[in-house]
């Protein structure tokens, strides 16, 4: 069988680079070797994960990819929302409609479906999703988005594909904290990421962090997930700390920077996957959202909602007090989230069958 995946890969983010990793992981656990993966980087995702690339934006390579594949998968990440842009939506449907007009089996494939805010665009998604073969979707909130555009057949509830990245050995690790100049097992991890002009959030976070790390003792490390792109937002917040910190200014693949969050004691994130992340390593943490597809990964795992433009400083250092005076038992029920999210993940190959090249 020959799969082709479409998704915002290429773009030195750890989050989607996560995400394929973990969903060509899952299909060659069901003896399937034969992907190709749509990428703005075809050499490096090649290299890096053993499969075929090709460039995302040469529309010959892609109708060719298409006509020779079995199987059309997108996914995972928020393909299906325009509030990135219209443009971004339209990208991603237009895949899946050539794999339906080239009568290709189409799966979405452990998305967070919306917000889709514009008409025309919910007309679109309503019309194409309609016509796939199957839907995964990684929380409630994306079943509720199908809903309102009245698909419910062939909708299954599954997980992120993340919760299922294995870290890297404990001497990497070591070895990264070193390079970086941080002291292991004393730090608090910060995973921002621009959002607007917020300025009152920056002070209010920075003050946030100041109470965490002055009262427990522990160094202020911010990991950008987005290479480059995240450090400037991580200075921002940083000009208004008291308190000594770290950017790491290395680049490192998914399961490196899973390594960096195990060893720390609270991860504070804005980004979706520094969260996942933080689960996978049974790490204490705190969500600010930006966005409809954190509120609700939040929800599967019961944890407060801080939005970015509502918190307080004392709001998120007493919560911070809360969870490590608790530590123990806040973990406990992490372990309890994950093992259930690792099963409902299972879900998204529910398609394919095992050593079998038939869907």
């Amino acid at each position: 069988m020959k799969i082709l995946i479409s998704g915002y890969y290429g773009f030195e983010n750890t989050g989607d680079d996560a995400v394929l990793e973990c969903i060509v992981a899952g299909l060659k656990e069901k003896g399937i070797y034969d992907v190709t993966v749509l990428s703005n980087a075809p050499y490096v995702t090649s290299s890096k994960y053993g499969v075929k690339s090709i460039n995302r934006n040469s529309f010959k390579d892609i109708f060719n990819a298409i006509k020779n594949a079995d199987v059309i998968i997108s996914g995972g990440g928020s393909l299906i929302q325009d509030v990135t842009s219209s443009k971004s939506l339209w990208y991603y449907l237009s895949i899946i409609f050539l794999g339906i007009l080239l009568r290709k089996k189409v799966y979405i494939v452990g998305q967070g479906i919306g917000p889709i805010h514009r008409r025309y665009n919910k007309v679109l998604a309503s019309f194409l999703l309609k016509r796939v073969d199957m839907i995964t979707v990684r929380d409630e909130d994306s079943l509720s988005v199908l809903k309102e555009l009245n698909i419910d057949k062939n909708v299954i509830l599954a997980a992120d594909p993340v919760v299922n990245l294995n870290v890297c050995s404990d001497e990497r690790i070591e070895k990264i904290l070193k390079d970086e100049g941080i002291d292991k097992n004393r730090y608090i991890v910060v995973c921002t990421r621009e959002w607007g002009n917020n300025e009152l959030s920056r002070v209010e976070l920075a003050k946030a962090i100041d109470a965490i790390s002055m009262k427990y003792n522990l160094e202020v490390v911010f990991l950008p997930f987005y290479y480059k792109k995240d450090e400037l937002e991580s200075q921002k917040v940083a000009n208004y700390l008291k308190s000594p910190y770290k950017i790491v200014r290395g680049k490192y693949e998914p399961n490196e920077i899973l390594g960096i969050i195990k060893k720390c004691s609270l991860l504070i994130g804005v980004r979706l996957h520094s969260l996942i992340f933080a689960l996978v390593a049974l790490v204490p943490f705190i969500g600010i959202s930006y966005d409809p597809k954190i509120d609700g990964f939040l929800k599967s795992v019961d944890s407060k909602i801080f939005k970015i433009d509502k918190f307080s400083s004392d709001e998120i250092a007493n919560y911070a007090e809360s969870i490590l005076n608790h530590r123990d038992k806040f973990i406990e029920n992490l372990k309890i989230h994950l093992k259930s999210l690792r099963e409902l993940s299972k879900n998204n190959f529910v398609y394919l069958k095992n050593n079998d090249d038939e869907v």
